[in-house]
């Protein structure tokens, strides 16, 4: 059996020879997955966000051209998911921790001949951690670096596109289309922190000022959008649209 898809440029699938002769390593573009592993509601698994990393590696990277030097790295499955303290299934990674594994991941790359590295992150609350330690890897270690960006457009309501931040329609969708056997929609529920026209007590992720929170404190049900909406159908359609812009993204880069 040849998993994952793209076995031929998963670095742990192959033998110290084979990764010691690989060519133009400095040229070439590794990506390091991160995710977490957190309660996503009562309808998802817990390993939703890292196993949303190896679902858009499976689709993106068999639409690489055969000679495009791309490789990915070991995932970072668990990571900084405090703010899902309390919850059954959340595993928390201390923000230390995690930035270390990524500076020892990227210098270890770097070690390997490899000096460009993207982190492709499907956790939200990685972000700042990931900045720090790319930045290490940076200045430290002269190696180009970057997260990986690669926007499609999905297609809901403007509501959920603001509060719909956890275990939402989104979220659902794509682990409906790619997980069925792992979730469970008719346990779905909705939980609206607030509307377009008030917050209330929790503004929009990428407002001007925020505040610490944990989903406790606004979600029983650990979701915030509405998740009722979600659909296998939709998730496919955004899964193919997802797979297309990370190929496009990561060709991009190589070029």
């Amino acid at each position: 059996m040849s998993w994952p898809s793209y076995r031929n440029r998963y670095l742990p699938a192959m033998t110290r020879g084979a990764i010691d002769t690989l060519p133009n390593k400095d040229k070439a573009f590794v990506v390091l997955p991160t995710g977490a592993i957190e309660q996503h509601g009562p309808q998802l698994p817990v390993g939703v966000d890292a196993l949303l990393g190896q679902i858009y590696l499976d689709r993106a990277m068999p639409l690489l051209a055969e000679d495009a030097p791309v490789y990915v790295a070991p995932p970072i499955q668990a990571a900084k998911s405090n703010e899902h303290t309390g919850y059954p299934g959340t595993l928390i990674l201390h923000r230390e921790s995690l930035r270390q594994l990524i500076v020892s991941a990227g210098r270890q790359l770097s070690e390997w001949g490899f000096k460009r590295i993207g982190v492709l992150n499907t956790h939200g609350g990685n972000i700042s951690v990931i900045k720090s330690a790319l930045r290490e890897l940076s200045l430290d270690y002269g190696m180009e670096v970057q997260v990986l960006s690669s926007p499609y457009e999905i297609d809901i309501c403007a509501r959920e596109r603001a509060y719909g931040i956890h275990a939402n329609e989104v979220e659902s969708s794509l682990m409906y289309a790619t997980t069925p056997d792992m979730v469970d929609p008719a346990s779905a529920t909705c939980c609206w922190t607030g509307t377009l026209d008030d917050p209330k007590i929790l503004k929009s992720e990428f407002a001007p000022a925020t505040y610490a929170w944990k989903t406790l404190d606004i979600s029983r049900s650990g979701v915030v959008g509405d998740a009722t909406v979600a659909t296998r159908e939709k998730g496919e359609l955004w899964i193919s649209r997802a797979a297309e812009a990370l190929a496009a993204r990561l060709t991009e880069l190589v070029s």
